[in-house]
């Protein structure tokens, strides 16, 4: 009963503010008056400039009735690694306990749990060795094992459970001297962490960013990659080549194929990756890469977004398993108070236990300065497919220009969760700061379409 009231007590808190804030804060017909259609729980007001950032690391587990949420706190202390539970029978949230601290506002983690239910999770740096610890106990997120150190140069962190809960993390390695890298790691039960070498490789020194997501295939044995290569940047340019690309591995990683089965020899860069678009400074069109996810069948589908003088779009593209992909332009299927609207990434995809797919990605009007950065127009949609034609979204930030809602984070399969009818989504409410070292007062969200029902089934019982 009480959390029914505290939820009940938060939307209506929302829409109020939102009615009462300043004209110039609501001066966007354009969104209309659509109000979020699920329930927002506020998980903590201390969020750091990237509290739910980045997408391609998964923060969301559902397992046995309980759903286990992480994201990135800035209180006085410095930057901290939170995790907190939602029990499904009561609809109560536990307290917030921390797992340990991050170096700047890169170093949120990425969760996983294995098939005896044993949470895991990597987390704290930027450029640097991560830390991995695993829950004491199986469901429980209240107490951690030690932390354990490993590799060198390393983040963005990605992180998924095998069949025989090994686990398979990927991120990215920076050099002084050479080009940049993404590393996949493994660690089997019992055992350290151990190299299992490059994936993929920028083609040139310098700085690079890749984007990469991980998704199982239906066997559970197919790693899936989806990424955003992101090269060449220099004093007058910020990515002049940006790459969207993908490949799988049928072997754990030891080697990677296209879609059509033909093998990747490394290094993997974008002259021998199966491209999808091509982007960057150098094109006038910036592109960003969402998470992909593989349905039933073991089809892929990737989502990402291209934007061109500060109009945006996002695509679907499903790949036929030969070679070839069908995309789905995004923007066709808004509603009509959204057409005029930028739909771009972050983002990410998730196919639920029937196959339907469901999306998030980010809404805003590209009018300002800030194009996509910390826009103060970004808000947080979401999308079913049923049918190549039928995609429905929904909104599910409250609408505010004053306030960036931003960096979406959607529960996706990562080998032993179990993924609602409508996954859940975390995400930021607040500025990106300054600096990466910038403490803040964020907003952290969590969005579940579930909330409301858990609480109301309690109280009937």
């Amino acid at each position: 009963m009480k959390n029914v009231h505290r939820l009940t007590i938060l939307r209506r808190d929302l829409l109020v503010g939102a009615i009462a804030a300043p004209a110039c804060a609501m001066a966007i017909p354009a969104f209309g008056d659509l109000s979020p259609q699920e329930d927002l729980h506020l998980l903590s007001t201390q969020g750091c400039g990237r509290a739910t950032g980045y997408a391609e690391a998964n923060r969301i587990i559902t397992h046995n009735g309980k759903t286990h949420v992480a994201w990135l706190d800035s209180p006085t202390e410095g930057f901290r690694v939170r995790v907190a539970t939602l029990d499904h029978k009561s609809g109560q949230w536990s307290p917030t306990y921390t797992v340990g601290e991050a170096k700047d506002n890169h170093g949120g983690p990425a969760l996983t749990i294995d098939s005896q239910g044993y949470l895991h999770i990597v987390y704290f740096t930027h450029h640097d060795p991560f830390r991995y610890r695993r829950s004491k106990r199986p469901g429980d997120a209240s107490q951690w094992e030690d932390e354990v150190q490993f590799g060198q140069r390393l983040t963005y962190p990605t992180l998924i459970c095998g069949p025989d809960d090994t686990l398979y993390f990927s991120a990215r390695r920076s050099f002084g001297d050479r080009p940049w890298i993404v590393e996949l790691w493994e660690k089997k039960p019992s055992y350290d962490w151990n190299r299992v070498g490059s994936i993929l490789s920028s083609r040139h020194k310098g700085y690079a960013h890749f984007q990469e997501s991980l998704a199982w295939g239906p066997d559970h044995c197919t790693i899936h990659l989806c990424c955003r290569f992101h090269e060449k940047s220099d004093k007058d340019s910020y990515g002049r080549l940006q790459t969207v690309a993908y490949m799988n591995s049928d072997d754990f990683g030891r080697t990677w194929k296209r879609s059509d089965g033909s093998r990747l020899e490394g290094p993997i860069t974008p002259d021998k990756i199966e491209v999808l678009d091509k982007g960057g400074e150098d094109f006038e069109r910036g592109l960003r890469a969402g998470c992909l996810a593989v349905s039933p069948t073991g089809k892929p589908t990737l989502m990402y977004s291209v934007v061109a003088k500060l109009k945006g779009e996002s695509w679907l593209a499903t790949s036929d398993g030969s070679g070839q992909w069908k995309r789905t332009r995004l923007n066709d299927h808004l509603p009509r108070e959204w057409k005029a609207l930028n739909l771009i990434m972050a983002g990410g995809l998730a196919f639920d236990q029937a196959g339907r797919l469901h999306g998030v990605a980010q809404l805003q009007t590209g009018e300002r300065n800030e194009k996509i950065w910390g826009d103060p127009t970004n808000e947080i949609v979401a999308f079913t497919v049923d049918g190549d034609d039928d995609i429905q979204f929904r909104a599910i930030s409250q609408f505010d220009a004053g306030t960036s809602h931003w960096f979406p984070s959607i529960e996706r399969p990562t080998g032993h969760n179990q993924i609602a009818e409508r996954p859940g989504v975390l995400f930021t409410a607040g500025p990106a700061g300054n600096k990466n070292t910038d403490l803040l007062n964020n907003r952290v969200y969590f969005s579940h379409g579930y909330v409301c029902q858990f609480a109301w089934d309690t109280r009937n019982e």
